[in-house]
This record gives structure tokens, sequence and C-alpha cells, in this order.
């Protein structure tokens, strides 16, 4: 642990909230030696893998990780998890790419080969673009010149033409073999306690689908763009759930909006199990610009860049359109034709007696 805070000087400038922190991370890494998995020589290897991931981003995880340390710790010393997990999990993460930048594409796979605790089927669906394919072999290659890792696996998937996120998705989904699954977008990044924390919930919740905390974060100003006045919150963007649920609901509609809202309402509607938890661990990466374009910029109504703040660079005042919400009207009232025509399929109408058969009370 003395070479551990010895990098840690190094890392870290040394102010009040930081010297907190390490003894913050000390505290984890303790309760990290209760899971029957975790090997003697990755403790030190975590130490420093939090301290390079947290001081990297500061400016905001000050602000937003503490609660994820905090929860961790509880939930290791709880030992209620535990029992349910006889091994090392294995969780594939569905990965989307198109047109990524190179810089935030090494961070989000960098972000999944440093998961914590867990193992990695890193499933990455490239929707159609030749030149996307050979950037991320050059990314994965270069993390992985770092050295190997038994912990982390990576298959790479080319679908024939763009197809749009939500079958982009699907083309990943259907090699899915880990007994649970989530998603990243190529341009966002998960703290490396993420996966292990709602693993955990999870499994202690029963449910499942875990809707986990999530928050919009700029990677290029390193601080907290704000989305109606909310640090976080939990829904369809970001999950971890169990696979058994695909053969049940189905892979992700075929849109290029919504497709994520969609899902998780389909989940819902045939009765999958699922608990909010607000931790956040889960970064989205989105810029405070009026010109800056992703799937949700119909939904903006207002944004506000934020000058000189230590940890906010950035309002958005967003709603869904009318188009949108038009959208989850019409998939609600396809899902209850859909069941109905079940319902009739499964309790055809009695006919009632042949014309003409009467019966007797004798």
């Amino acid at each position: 642990m003395a070479a551990v805070l010895q990098v840690a000087c190094l890392i870290l400038t040394m102010n009040h909230e930081q010297l907190a922190h390490l003894d913050r991370i000390g505290a984890l890494v303790e309760s990290l030696r209760s899971i029957a998995w975790m090997e003697a020589n990755e403790m030190e290897q975590i130490s420093l893998r939090l301290l390079d991931f947290d001081s990297s981003h500061w400016p905001f995880l000050r602000v937003l990780s503490f609660p994820l340390y905090a929860e961790l710790t509880a939930l290791l010393a709880s030992g209620e998890a535990l029992p349910h997990l006889k091994s090392r999990p294995r969780i594939a993460v569905v990965m989307p790419v198109y047109a990524p930048r190179r810089d935030l594409l090494k961070a989000a796979l960098a972000s999944l080969r440093g998961q914590v605790g867990v193992a990695i089927d890193c499933l990455i669906s490239v929707d159609g673009r030749v030149e996307d394919r050979q950037l991320v072999e050059e990314v994965v290659a270069e993390l992985e010149a770092a050295g190997e890792d038994s912990h982390w696996r990576v298959s790479v998937f080319l679908l024939e033409r763009n197809r749009g996120v939500g079958l982009c998705r699907n083309r990943a989904l259907q090699e899915v073999t880990a007994p649970f699954f989530t998603c990243l977008d190529a341009d966002d990044i998960f703290h490396p306690l993420r996966c292990l924390h709602a693993l955990l919930v999870l499994q202690i919740s029963g449910v499942e689908r875990l809707n986990t905390g999530w928050s919009r974060v700029s990677m290029d100003e390193n601080k907290i763009v704000l989305i109606n006045d909310r640090l976080f919150c939990t829904g369809q963007s970001s999950f971890l759930a169990r696979t058994e649920i695909l053969s049940r609901c189905g892979y992700q509609a075929g849109l290029r909006h919504f497709e994520d809202t969609e899902f998780m309402l389909r989940q819902a509607f045939f009765g999958i199990s699922m608990q909010d938890s607000p931790i956040v661990g889960h970064y989205f990466h989105t810029d405070p610009r009026s010109d800056y374009a992703s799937l949700s910029t119909p939904c903006r109504l207002e944004v506000h860049p934020i000058v000189g703040h230590p940890y906010l660079c950035g309002s958005v005042i967003s709603e869904q359109p009318e188009s949108w919400l038009e959208i989850e009207r019409s998939h609600r009232q396809r899902y209850q034709s859909l069941l109905a025509e079940a319902l009739r399929a499964a309790y055809p109408a009695d006919p009632g007696p042949a014309a003409g058969e009467c019966f007797s009370s004798d």
C-alpha cells in the first residue's frame, strides 16, 4: 500500500478533499478482499486504477462518484450479494460504433478494460463503415499492448451497411453468452466500479433489470452538464440486466431514435422486474454547445454554457418533442394489440352448442 500512496502523491494534488478520497479508496479496496474470486495481485492494481481514473476526471467525480464508493463499500460489508456469486461474474457490454472520435472511443474501451472485480465481454458492433472497424482494431491493439488481461475479451462485428443504432446493437446482442449484459456508447465511459456495483445491487434486489444512475458530462471540459436541473437520472439509457430477458422480450427495435426508451417500455409492459438505482457510475459525453449534434438534439430547447465554474460547464433545458411522444403512444398501442391477439388465440370464443342440439336436465 505504501507504493500506492507514493503514486497517489504524484497523481493527486493533496488538498483536503483528495486526501479524504484516498481514505475512501483504501476502505473500498479493503472491502474488496472479501470477494472470493479477487486475486491477491489485483489489490494494488485496483488502487492504482481507481486513483488514475478518479484523478483524470476529478472535476466531475468529486461531485458524482462519492456515493458510488459509499454504497459499494456497504454492499460488500453486508455480504448479502456475494453468496449468489460463486465465481468472477462475466458481463457482456454491447457497444455500437459509427464515426467515433478516436480519443473518446479509446476512453470508452479503456473504461471497460478497467472494470474492477468482473470479467468483460466487449461486443463492438460497427454500423457499416470499414474505416470504423479499422479504427476500433487499432485502438484495441493500443490498449492490449499495455499487457494481457484475462478478464477482458473483445469481439468486433461489421454490418454490411448503415442500419442505425438499434439494429447495430442487435448485431452484438445476438452474440451475448454472458449471464448479464449492458450497453455503452463509443463516446461515453463507465467508472471502474460501475459494473460490480450494479451487479451486486441487481443480485440483492432479485430483479431482472437494474436501471442505473448516470450523468451527462463534457469529456472535453471534464465537467458536468446539467440536464433539466438534475445531476443524474435513471431510466432507459443506462442499465444492467440478466441476459435471459432477451429470449422473453426480444432485441431492440429497428429505430434510429427512441430505441432505448422503446426497449425499456416493452420490457416493463411484459412484466420484466425492474428497480432504479440513483448511484452514478455511467457518464454520457455531452458538450453544452448549441451546434453539438447527437441523438438527443431534437429534445434540446435551450443550451446555456457556464464559464469559470469549478465543476459545471453548462446546462441544457430539454423536453420530449411531440413526435417522440407520439412514437411512445404508438408503441403502447401496438403492445396492447399484440397482447389482445395472443389472448384471443389462447382463449378462443366458445361457439356454444351445435345448432339444433339441446340438453336435458335428466
